[in-house]
């Protein structure tokens, strides 16, 4: 049964995020530093968001204005998203490493009206505001910068005396308001270039909710331990799990800017972190360093909660044997507000990703659309309060995978077993998941052909063993330049060209295959299939030859 406005009893999301459900004192910490030992506590957090909130009001900021967040993980970032979300503004969370090219995409697409970045990125902020016509004086930066290029967001903001609440709205404001404009490759056989998702309160409230009562169903419920949250910020992961859902529970937060495996597990020791968030290849790297790992006291770990990405049930296994420590998956989407299934201890099942989340209602289609029994594959359908209004200034492709019935189609292939739990067992989409990072093959074959060596490109995403993740492998028709130069010559300055113009995770790990032709259906679309069955081939010969 789908849940009402009555059952939520808030419209706002800052108003559930800051409702205090366990009761948690003012003095508790809520965030730390994990590098500084900066902490901000409940009641600081809430005079702060308070006094944002007016701020931004008062700077001009209206309900449906877009900011742009453009920096690593900070303590600064929590307060100014949520005062941003109850002065009616939306966040658009953005990789701190894009290119001035790929926030220039995103700028656009959001239509934000403010920026606030890092010292590390701040030129390519300013050289992006200048490009799209927002003004340097909406360009703030999230703490002090060294050059004095910006100003600090606090100087801009908390330069008012008095406090506000946050914007109210009906039930169908709460699901017509955007919270959040997130990009994602789309679910789709053809995603095409990074889109939109545009996600409101009532998305985001819905799913907050119906995660906290599966948590309090669960022995889970009683671990009220810190937090490690390496996963960014402007990751939907990241974005649910650590800006909204540990701030209703009251847990304290600790924050890592960046990944880095020594620092992971020192923090862990010293902040006795309780429950790690991570992506399959951070557990493969805790598995493959010993003489790193075992430096460190994991004791107080409980729980390892994987996402993003599906973790082998071999590596699961090893995981679990090595720390004595459960690996509870999860599933979800950008297109879902994040988490789709949960799984506790209770409902663990090796290899599945959990059970569905209340207020859902799901379907396993064939090719053809046709429903499909309990224990048979196909494509999961999902419907409920948690699917997104749609991909922003674009309704084609919206009503690609909003099906007429309402259901989001989610390019994932699984079944349901007669328990109730899920397993995901392929992709239908084209969608390369480097990491827990998303990886459109189009909008690096839009590079590729922008390049003046070449001709003609596709890319694929090819299984790293090694690394437990998928890479983008491309294939290229050189042009006459191109062929005029050696191929190895030619791959340097492609690989140069592509690196210049794509932040580091959307690299070509993968290689790069001189192809004279590349195989396209009648209508023109790239026959990926056959450049799969390409690289089996090219596999086989590699393996023969060791």
């Amino acid at each position: 049964m789908a849940s009402t406005e009555r059952e939520y009893g808030y419209t706002n999301l800052v108003d559930l995020v800051l409702s205090n459900d366990r009761n948690i004192s003012d003095n508790h910490p809520i965030y730390i530093d994990g590098s500084t030992e900066e902490t901000l506590s409940f009641g600081e957090l809430k005079q702060l968001v308070g006094k944002a909130t007016a701020g931004l009001m008062n700077l001009g900021l209206k309900k449906g204005d877009s900011l742009c967040l453009y920096t690593p993980n900070n303590i600064s970032v929590p307060p100014i998203v949520l005062a941003t979300l109850a002065a009616g503004g939306s966040i658009c969370p953005s990789n701190p490493l894009f290119t001035v090219f790929e926030l220039e995409k995103m700028l656009v697409i959001s239509r934000s009206k403010y920026i606030i970045a890092h010292p590390i990125n701040i030129d390519s902020a300013l050289q992006a505001a200048r490009t799209i016509g927002i003004s340097e004086s909406n360009v703030w930066s999230i703490c002090d910068d060294p050059k004095g290029r910006v100003k600090n967001w606090r100087e801009m903001v908390l330069n008012v005396s008095k406090k506000t609440s946050p914007c109210r709205f009906t039930l169908e404001e709460s699901k017509s308001t955007l919270a959040y404009i997130c990009f994602s490759s789309g679910t789709t056989e053809f995603e095409g270039p990074p889109k939109g998702v545009m996600i409101s309160h009532h998305n985001f409230i819905s799913s907050t909710v119906a995660l906290n009562n599966a948590i309090k169903s669960s022995s889970e419920v009683n671990n009220s331990g810190p937090l490690l949250a390496v996963v960014p910020l402007f990751h939907i992961l990241g974005i649910f799990r650590f800006l909204h859902l540990s701030v209703l529970e009251g847990r304290t937060t600790v924050l890592m800017a960046r990944y880095d495996l020594e620092e992971f597990c020192a923090t862990v020791q010293k902040f006795k972190v309780t429950s790690l968030y991570v992506v399959p290849p951070m557990l493969l790297q805790l598995l493959n360093s010993p003489a790193i790992v075992d430096k460190y006291d994991f004791s107080s770990v409980k729980r390892f909660h994987a996402g993003a990405a599906p973790v082998s049930m071999e590596l699961s296994r090893q995981i679990a044997k090595r720390f004595n420590i459960p690996v509870l998956q999860g599933y979800g989407m950008t297109e879902t507000s994040s988490v789709l299934t949960y799984q506790t201890v209770e409902n663990y099942a090796p290899g599945s990703v959990g059970r569905m989340l209340d207020d859902l209602q799901t379907k396993v289609v064939d090719e053809n659309g046709k429903e499909l029994p309990i224990g048979d594959r196909g494509e999961i359908c999902v419907k409920g309060p948690i699917v997104m209004q749609g991909y922003l200034h674009n309704p084609s492709a919206t009503a690609e995978v909003i099906d007429k019935d309402g259901y989001l189609h989610t390019g994932d292939i699984g079944y349901k077993d007669k328990y109730g739990n899920w397993y995901i067992v392929d992709r239908s989409k084209e969608l390369i998941k480097y990491n827990a990072y998303q990886i459109a093959p189009a909008e690096l074959e839009n590079i590729l052909l922008e390049c003046p060596l070449v001709s003609d490109a596709a890319v694929i995403g090819i299984y790293d063993e090694k690394n437990e993740t998928e890479v983008p492998r491309a294939y290229v028709t050189l042009g006459p330049s191109g062929k005029k130069l050696d191929t190895k010559v030619a791959e340097a300055e492609i690989h140069r060209y592509v690196n210049e113009k794509v932040t580091p995770y959307k690299r070509l790990r993968g290689g790069i295959v001189f192809i004279d032709v590349v195989p396209k259906s009648v209508s023109g679309k790239i026959l990926r299939k056959d450049l799969r069955e390409l690289f089996k081939t090219e596999l086989k010969i590699i393996q023969s030859k060791l």
